[in-house]
């Protein structure tokens, strides 16, 4: 029993010789451990605000690139709504050269340009019609000397090569009434 007691003594004084000796690299690798948890939450933290700042980033660079896009289509709509304007007051001009001319019988078209292309038109005459009792109508005779020289000009244009969509926006028509007079015309 002397013997068991004295091994106890032994091994708890073995226990607190190694303890003592040992105690740094107790401590290092206690505070490894319960800071294992926090470098790795730590780490974790940094690679998702990495990749937000990276998200981020890519979504940025795309809105400049979209903002770049809208301005130059800005740019490209100012360009075609003044040459629209210009368009609109050269076919104002005509149309009031038609009615002055029409009162002479003779209808002289300047040239239009569309998108920097001119249109060449030639000179022609127009017919006055008659109402019941044989007189010439001034109303009539403007309306339709304009629709006439309206479908004279559409032709023009179309055989020069402009599409439907510029006829129309030269003239103020619909696509649908262009198109159905171009495809009377070829008949």
């Amino acid at each position: 029993m002397l013997t068991g007691v004295i091994v106890s003594i032994l091994a708890v004084l073995l226990l607190a010789f190694f303890l003592l000796y040992k105690k740094e690299m107790i401590i290092k690798m206690f505070a490894l451990n319960i800071s294992a948890p926090a470098n790795e939450f730590t780490q974790q933290l940094e690679q998702t605000a990495d990749l937000v700042v990276k998200r981020l980033e890519d979504e940025a660079a795309q809105l400049e690139v979209l903002l770049d896009e809208a301005e130059a289509k800005i740019g490209m709509l100012s360009r075609q709504v003044e040459h629209a304007t210009k368009v609109i007051e050269q076919l104002i001009e005509l149309e009031n050269k038609q009615v002055a001319m029409t009162e002479r019988n003779q209808v002289n078209l300047p040239a239009i340009e569309i998108n920097d292309r001119p249109i060449a038109l030639s000179q022609f005459e127009t017919v006055q019609p008659l109402d019941k009792a044989g007189i010439t109508d001034k109303k009539s005779v403007t309306n339709e000397s304009l629709n006439i020289e309206k479908h004279r000009l559409i032709i023009a244009m179309a055989e020069q090569g402009y599409n439907v969509t510029e006829i129309a926006k030269a003239t103020g028509m619909g696509k649908g009434e262009i198109m159905l007079l171009l495809q009377l015309h070829k008949k």
